[in-house]
């Protein structure tokens, strides 16, 4: 009995020591993630700063764009990002990432003019839009179908402390000082890159095997000398599915994509909820927390609202972290669309009633609505569509078409998101504040929708298995439509011959 005993425990510390690697890889990562947050966060306490200091005549236009252009930065970084995975590898689109990262932020941290605040926000989107494509296939590449799910979270955890890092550093200093931490980031994020391994998968289409072998060792913590039972058959696995991806690529066109199903879908879905993720309102009510919160006359200050904002979504992060393998994606994706349907309907009610619930009561009573709905909106989105849609898009891609398609999807939903934020301003204009609310909540209940009618479930399987069931069901269709067909062809040849 103490015998067995012992073999257990040497089987757990041999189990953890094998994922170790794969944990030290995250957390190398993640430094790009909260440099990537600190970016998305910086908006929404760096444009009342650029007023506050007087040294810039903007307008309302402009603030806009500042705001926005970052959605721009991220859009034409997609297909460069679809390139660069392809040619260079994962590990070397991270490194380049930080380029753009650092020039963006250090002409952020000296502007004397304001189409310095353009060209750095642009510059710091085209750095943020590289580091997520590559990092989410990255990890979804390294990681083992039971850590696959909850290793992407973390690093989007990373971002989100980033942007509670803005939001709550943001309202102690200036604008300029901000970013000049975020300058610093980059440095330090270039320098965690070069201590990655290349993922094994991208090494082994390269047909560089000894090289692919070596890092799936790193990563399993095995012996490179001796790859185990395991390594060896992992390794089998990925050059089958390498081999495959070989074939189908050399026969890829745009007519073959949207004639195989087991492309077509995929693309569809990826674009489906990469536009849904925009449409819900994330991004835009991120970047405008501080000012939303101004209008609304929140309990607490704007800034102290904002940094409750970050802590929500940072909550809901580790809860999705704890859920995700366990759970599933489709089910935690379909109940965030749903609250944030719920939440938005709220908020736009609010507005629609505001005067009849002020009066009804005090000032601090009524301020605390609108602060609690957004907590509640901003959880739900950060645990779900924020981190959850870069997973899913990452698993059901194929690998011989992830490269491009990841990047066309990524350039479709930061576009979307560009229109959204950009306008986002001449809507409250146009249509109102609470129609504004309620045009979201349409857009959110129809992301539901689209998750239940067409997103498939992915947790626990390979990424070979998920691609190979996809096959084998669009396979199964065809045979079965051409089973009818052929049940239908029959029966009116008997009905002919019978009259």
């Amino acid at each position: 009995m103490a015998q067995l005993k012992l073999n257990t425990k040497l089987d757990e510390i041999a189990v953890t020591k094998s994922k170790n690697p794969q944990y030290l890889a995250c957390g190398l990562l993640c430094i790009g993630g909260f440099l990537g947050g600190t970016i998305t966060g910086w908006s929404s306490p760096g444009l009342p700063s650029i007023q506050a200091s007087g040294k810039f005549s903007l307008l309302p236009s402009d603030l806009s764009w500042i705001a926005s252009i970052v959605q721009l930065g991220l859009v034409l970084s997609a297909p460069t990002a679809g390139y660069m995975i392809r040619k260079f590898g994962r590990k070397n689109t991270l490194l380049f990432s930080s380029i753009p990262f650092l020039i963006g932020s250090t002409v952020l941290a000296f502007p004397v003019q304001v189409w310095m605040f353009f060209v750095g926000r642009f510059l710091d989107g085209f750095g943020l839009g590289l580091s997520i494509i590559a990092g989410s296939i990255y990890l979804s590449e390294i990681s083992e179908p039971n850590l696959r799910g909850s290793l992407g979270v973390v690093w989007f955890v990373s971002i989100r402390l980033g942007v509670l890092f803005s939001y709550g550093v943001g309202s102690l200093i200036s604008h300029d000082k901000l970013s000049g931490i975020s300058a610093i980031l980059s440095v330090v994020f270039g320098l965690s890159v070069l201590f990655l391994p290349e993922s094994p998968r991208w090494l082994m289409a390269k047909w560089k095997t000894q090289l692919a072998t070596n890092s799936l060792c790193w990563l399993r913590a095995c012996d490179k000398g001796k790859p185990s039972a395991e390594i060896l058959l992992e390794i089998d696995a990925i050059q089958d599915a390498v081999i495959r991806a070989e074939i189908n690529s050399k026969t890829l066109t745009i007519a073959t994509i949207i004639g195989d199903r087991s492309i077509f879908k995929p693309v569809l879905i990826a674009n489906a909820l990469m536009f849904f993720k925009e449409a819900c309102g994330g991004m835009v009510f991120s970047s405008f927390a501080v000012q939303i919160f101004d209008q609304t006359g929140s309990a607490l200050s704007s800034h102290l609202s904002g940094i409750a904002v970050g802590v929500a979504q940072l909550i809901s992060l580790f809860v999705t972290t704890y859920y995700v393998d366990k759970v599933g994606r489709r089910i935690l994706l379909k109940l965030t669309y749903i609250t944030l349907t719920i939440s938005l309907v709220l908020i736009g009610l609010f507005y629609e009633f505001r005067t009849d619930i002020e009066s009804k009561l005090t000032a601090n009573q009524a301020g605390w609505i609108p602060l609690v709905i957004f907590l509640i909106y901003h959880a739900a989105y950060s645990g779900g569509p924020f981190v959850l849609t870069w997973t899913v898009c990452s698993e059901i891609i194929p690998s011989n078409v992830i490269g491009s398609v990841s990047g066309l999807a990524s350039a479709f939903g930061w576009l979307s998101s560009f229109a959204f934020t950009r306008y986002y301003q001449d809507m409250n204009d146009s249509i109102g504040i609470a129609n504004t609310f309620f045009l979201y909540a349409i857009f959110s209940l129809m992301g539901a929708a689209c998750i239940h009618l067409i997103v498939p479930e992915t947790v626990g399987q390979t990424l070979e298995n998920i691609h190979q069931h996809r096959n084998q069901e669009d396979c199964k269709n065809k045979e079965n439509i051409r089973m009818k067909k052929d049940a239908r062809c029959c029966y009116f040849t008997i009905e002919r011959n019978t009259k």
